[in-house]
């Protein structure tokens, strides 16, 4: 009986540590806030440009999910054909997350979802440090829950690789 539990628990974990959307899958379009500049508008829409695009998704108070930000940054940093933007899924704090943006160094859009179906499109579940790269027509070659000192290597050589052709 244990052995059922254990084996069901890691079942459990392992599908949890896998970001929902594929690769192959598609970034949708949906209408965001910017809590920055106040401003409402389609963030996948506004990278359309952009060669590549990456979203993360996380919570507030997830000091992981900021871990994973700064590390977002730093790929954004090194690559300006990319487009970054993450959106915070547990609060609608404009001031609180402005704040801990900056407190965390993140200069690119952190943002939260003005519509309410946008999970329907991105499968998130609640789950924080869900991680979505894209190539500039919006389909999704890399995914990860969660971003190691690994899992930010994959991605740094798959946008390096992706943008530099």
């Amino acid at each position: 009986m244990k052995k059922i539990a254990l084996l069901l628990a890691a079942l459990s974990f392992a599908t949890l540590s896998q970001a929902a959307l594929k690769p192959g899958d598609s970034l949708s379009p949906y209408t965001i806030h910017n809590v920055s500049s106040g401003k409402e508008y389609c963030q996948v829409c506004a990278y359309g440009t952009k060669s590549g695009k990456i979203v993360s998704f996380g919570k507030l108070g997830d000091e992981a999910f900021w871990s994973d930000l700064k590390k977002l940054q730093t790929i954004a940093d090194n690559n300006p054909k990319l487009g970054v933007f993450a959106q915070v899924i547990d609060s609608k704090d404009s001031k609180a997350i402005q704040a801990a943006a900056e407190k965390h160094g993140i200069k690119f859009p952190v943002v939260v979802a003005v519509e309410k179906d946008w999970d329907k499109a991105y499968d998130v579940k609640g789950v924080s440090r869900t991680i979505y790269y894209a190539r500039q027509k919006n389909n999704i070659v890399w995914t990860s829950t969660g971003l190691d000192d690994k899992a930010a290597s994959q991605l740094e050589s798959q946008v390096t690789k992706d943008l530099s052709s």
